[in-house]
């Protein structure tokens, strides 16, 4: 029976540790869709795209395109 009671918390273990992975990529999806708004908002002080991360079209989206 231990080795079943075991089995069974290390699969609650890991539904537990996929909520919480669920939860965090949601998380970091939210920071980086806030982060994108702030860089188009030429209110927010700091939050403008590095010139030095444009590629050689200028278009600062392009930069780092074919990196995941």
């Amino acid at each position: 029976m231990e080795h079943e009671e075991q089995a069974d918390r290390m699969e609650e273990d890991a539904e537990r540790m996929e909520q919480h992975s669920e939860q965090l990529g949601e998380r970091i999806d939210d920071v980086e869709d806030d982060w994108e708004r702030k860089e188009q908002d030429a209110s927010v002080p700091g939050a403008r795209p590095d010139p030095h991360d444009e590629d050689e079209t200028g278009d600062p989206d392009a930069a780092g395109a074919d990196e995941p």
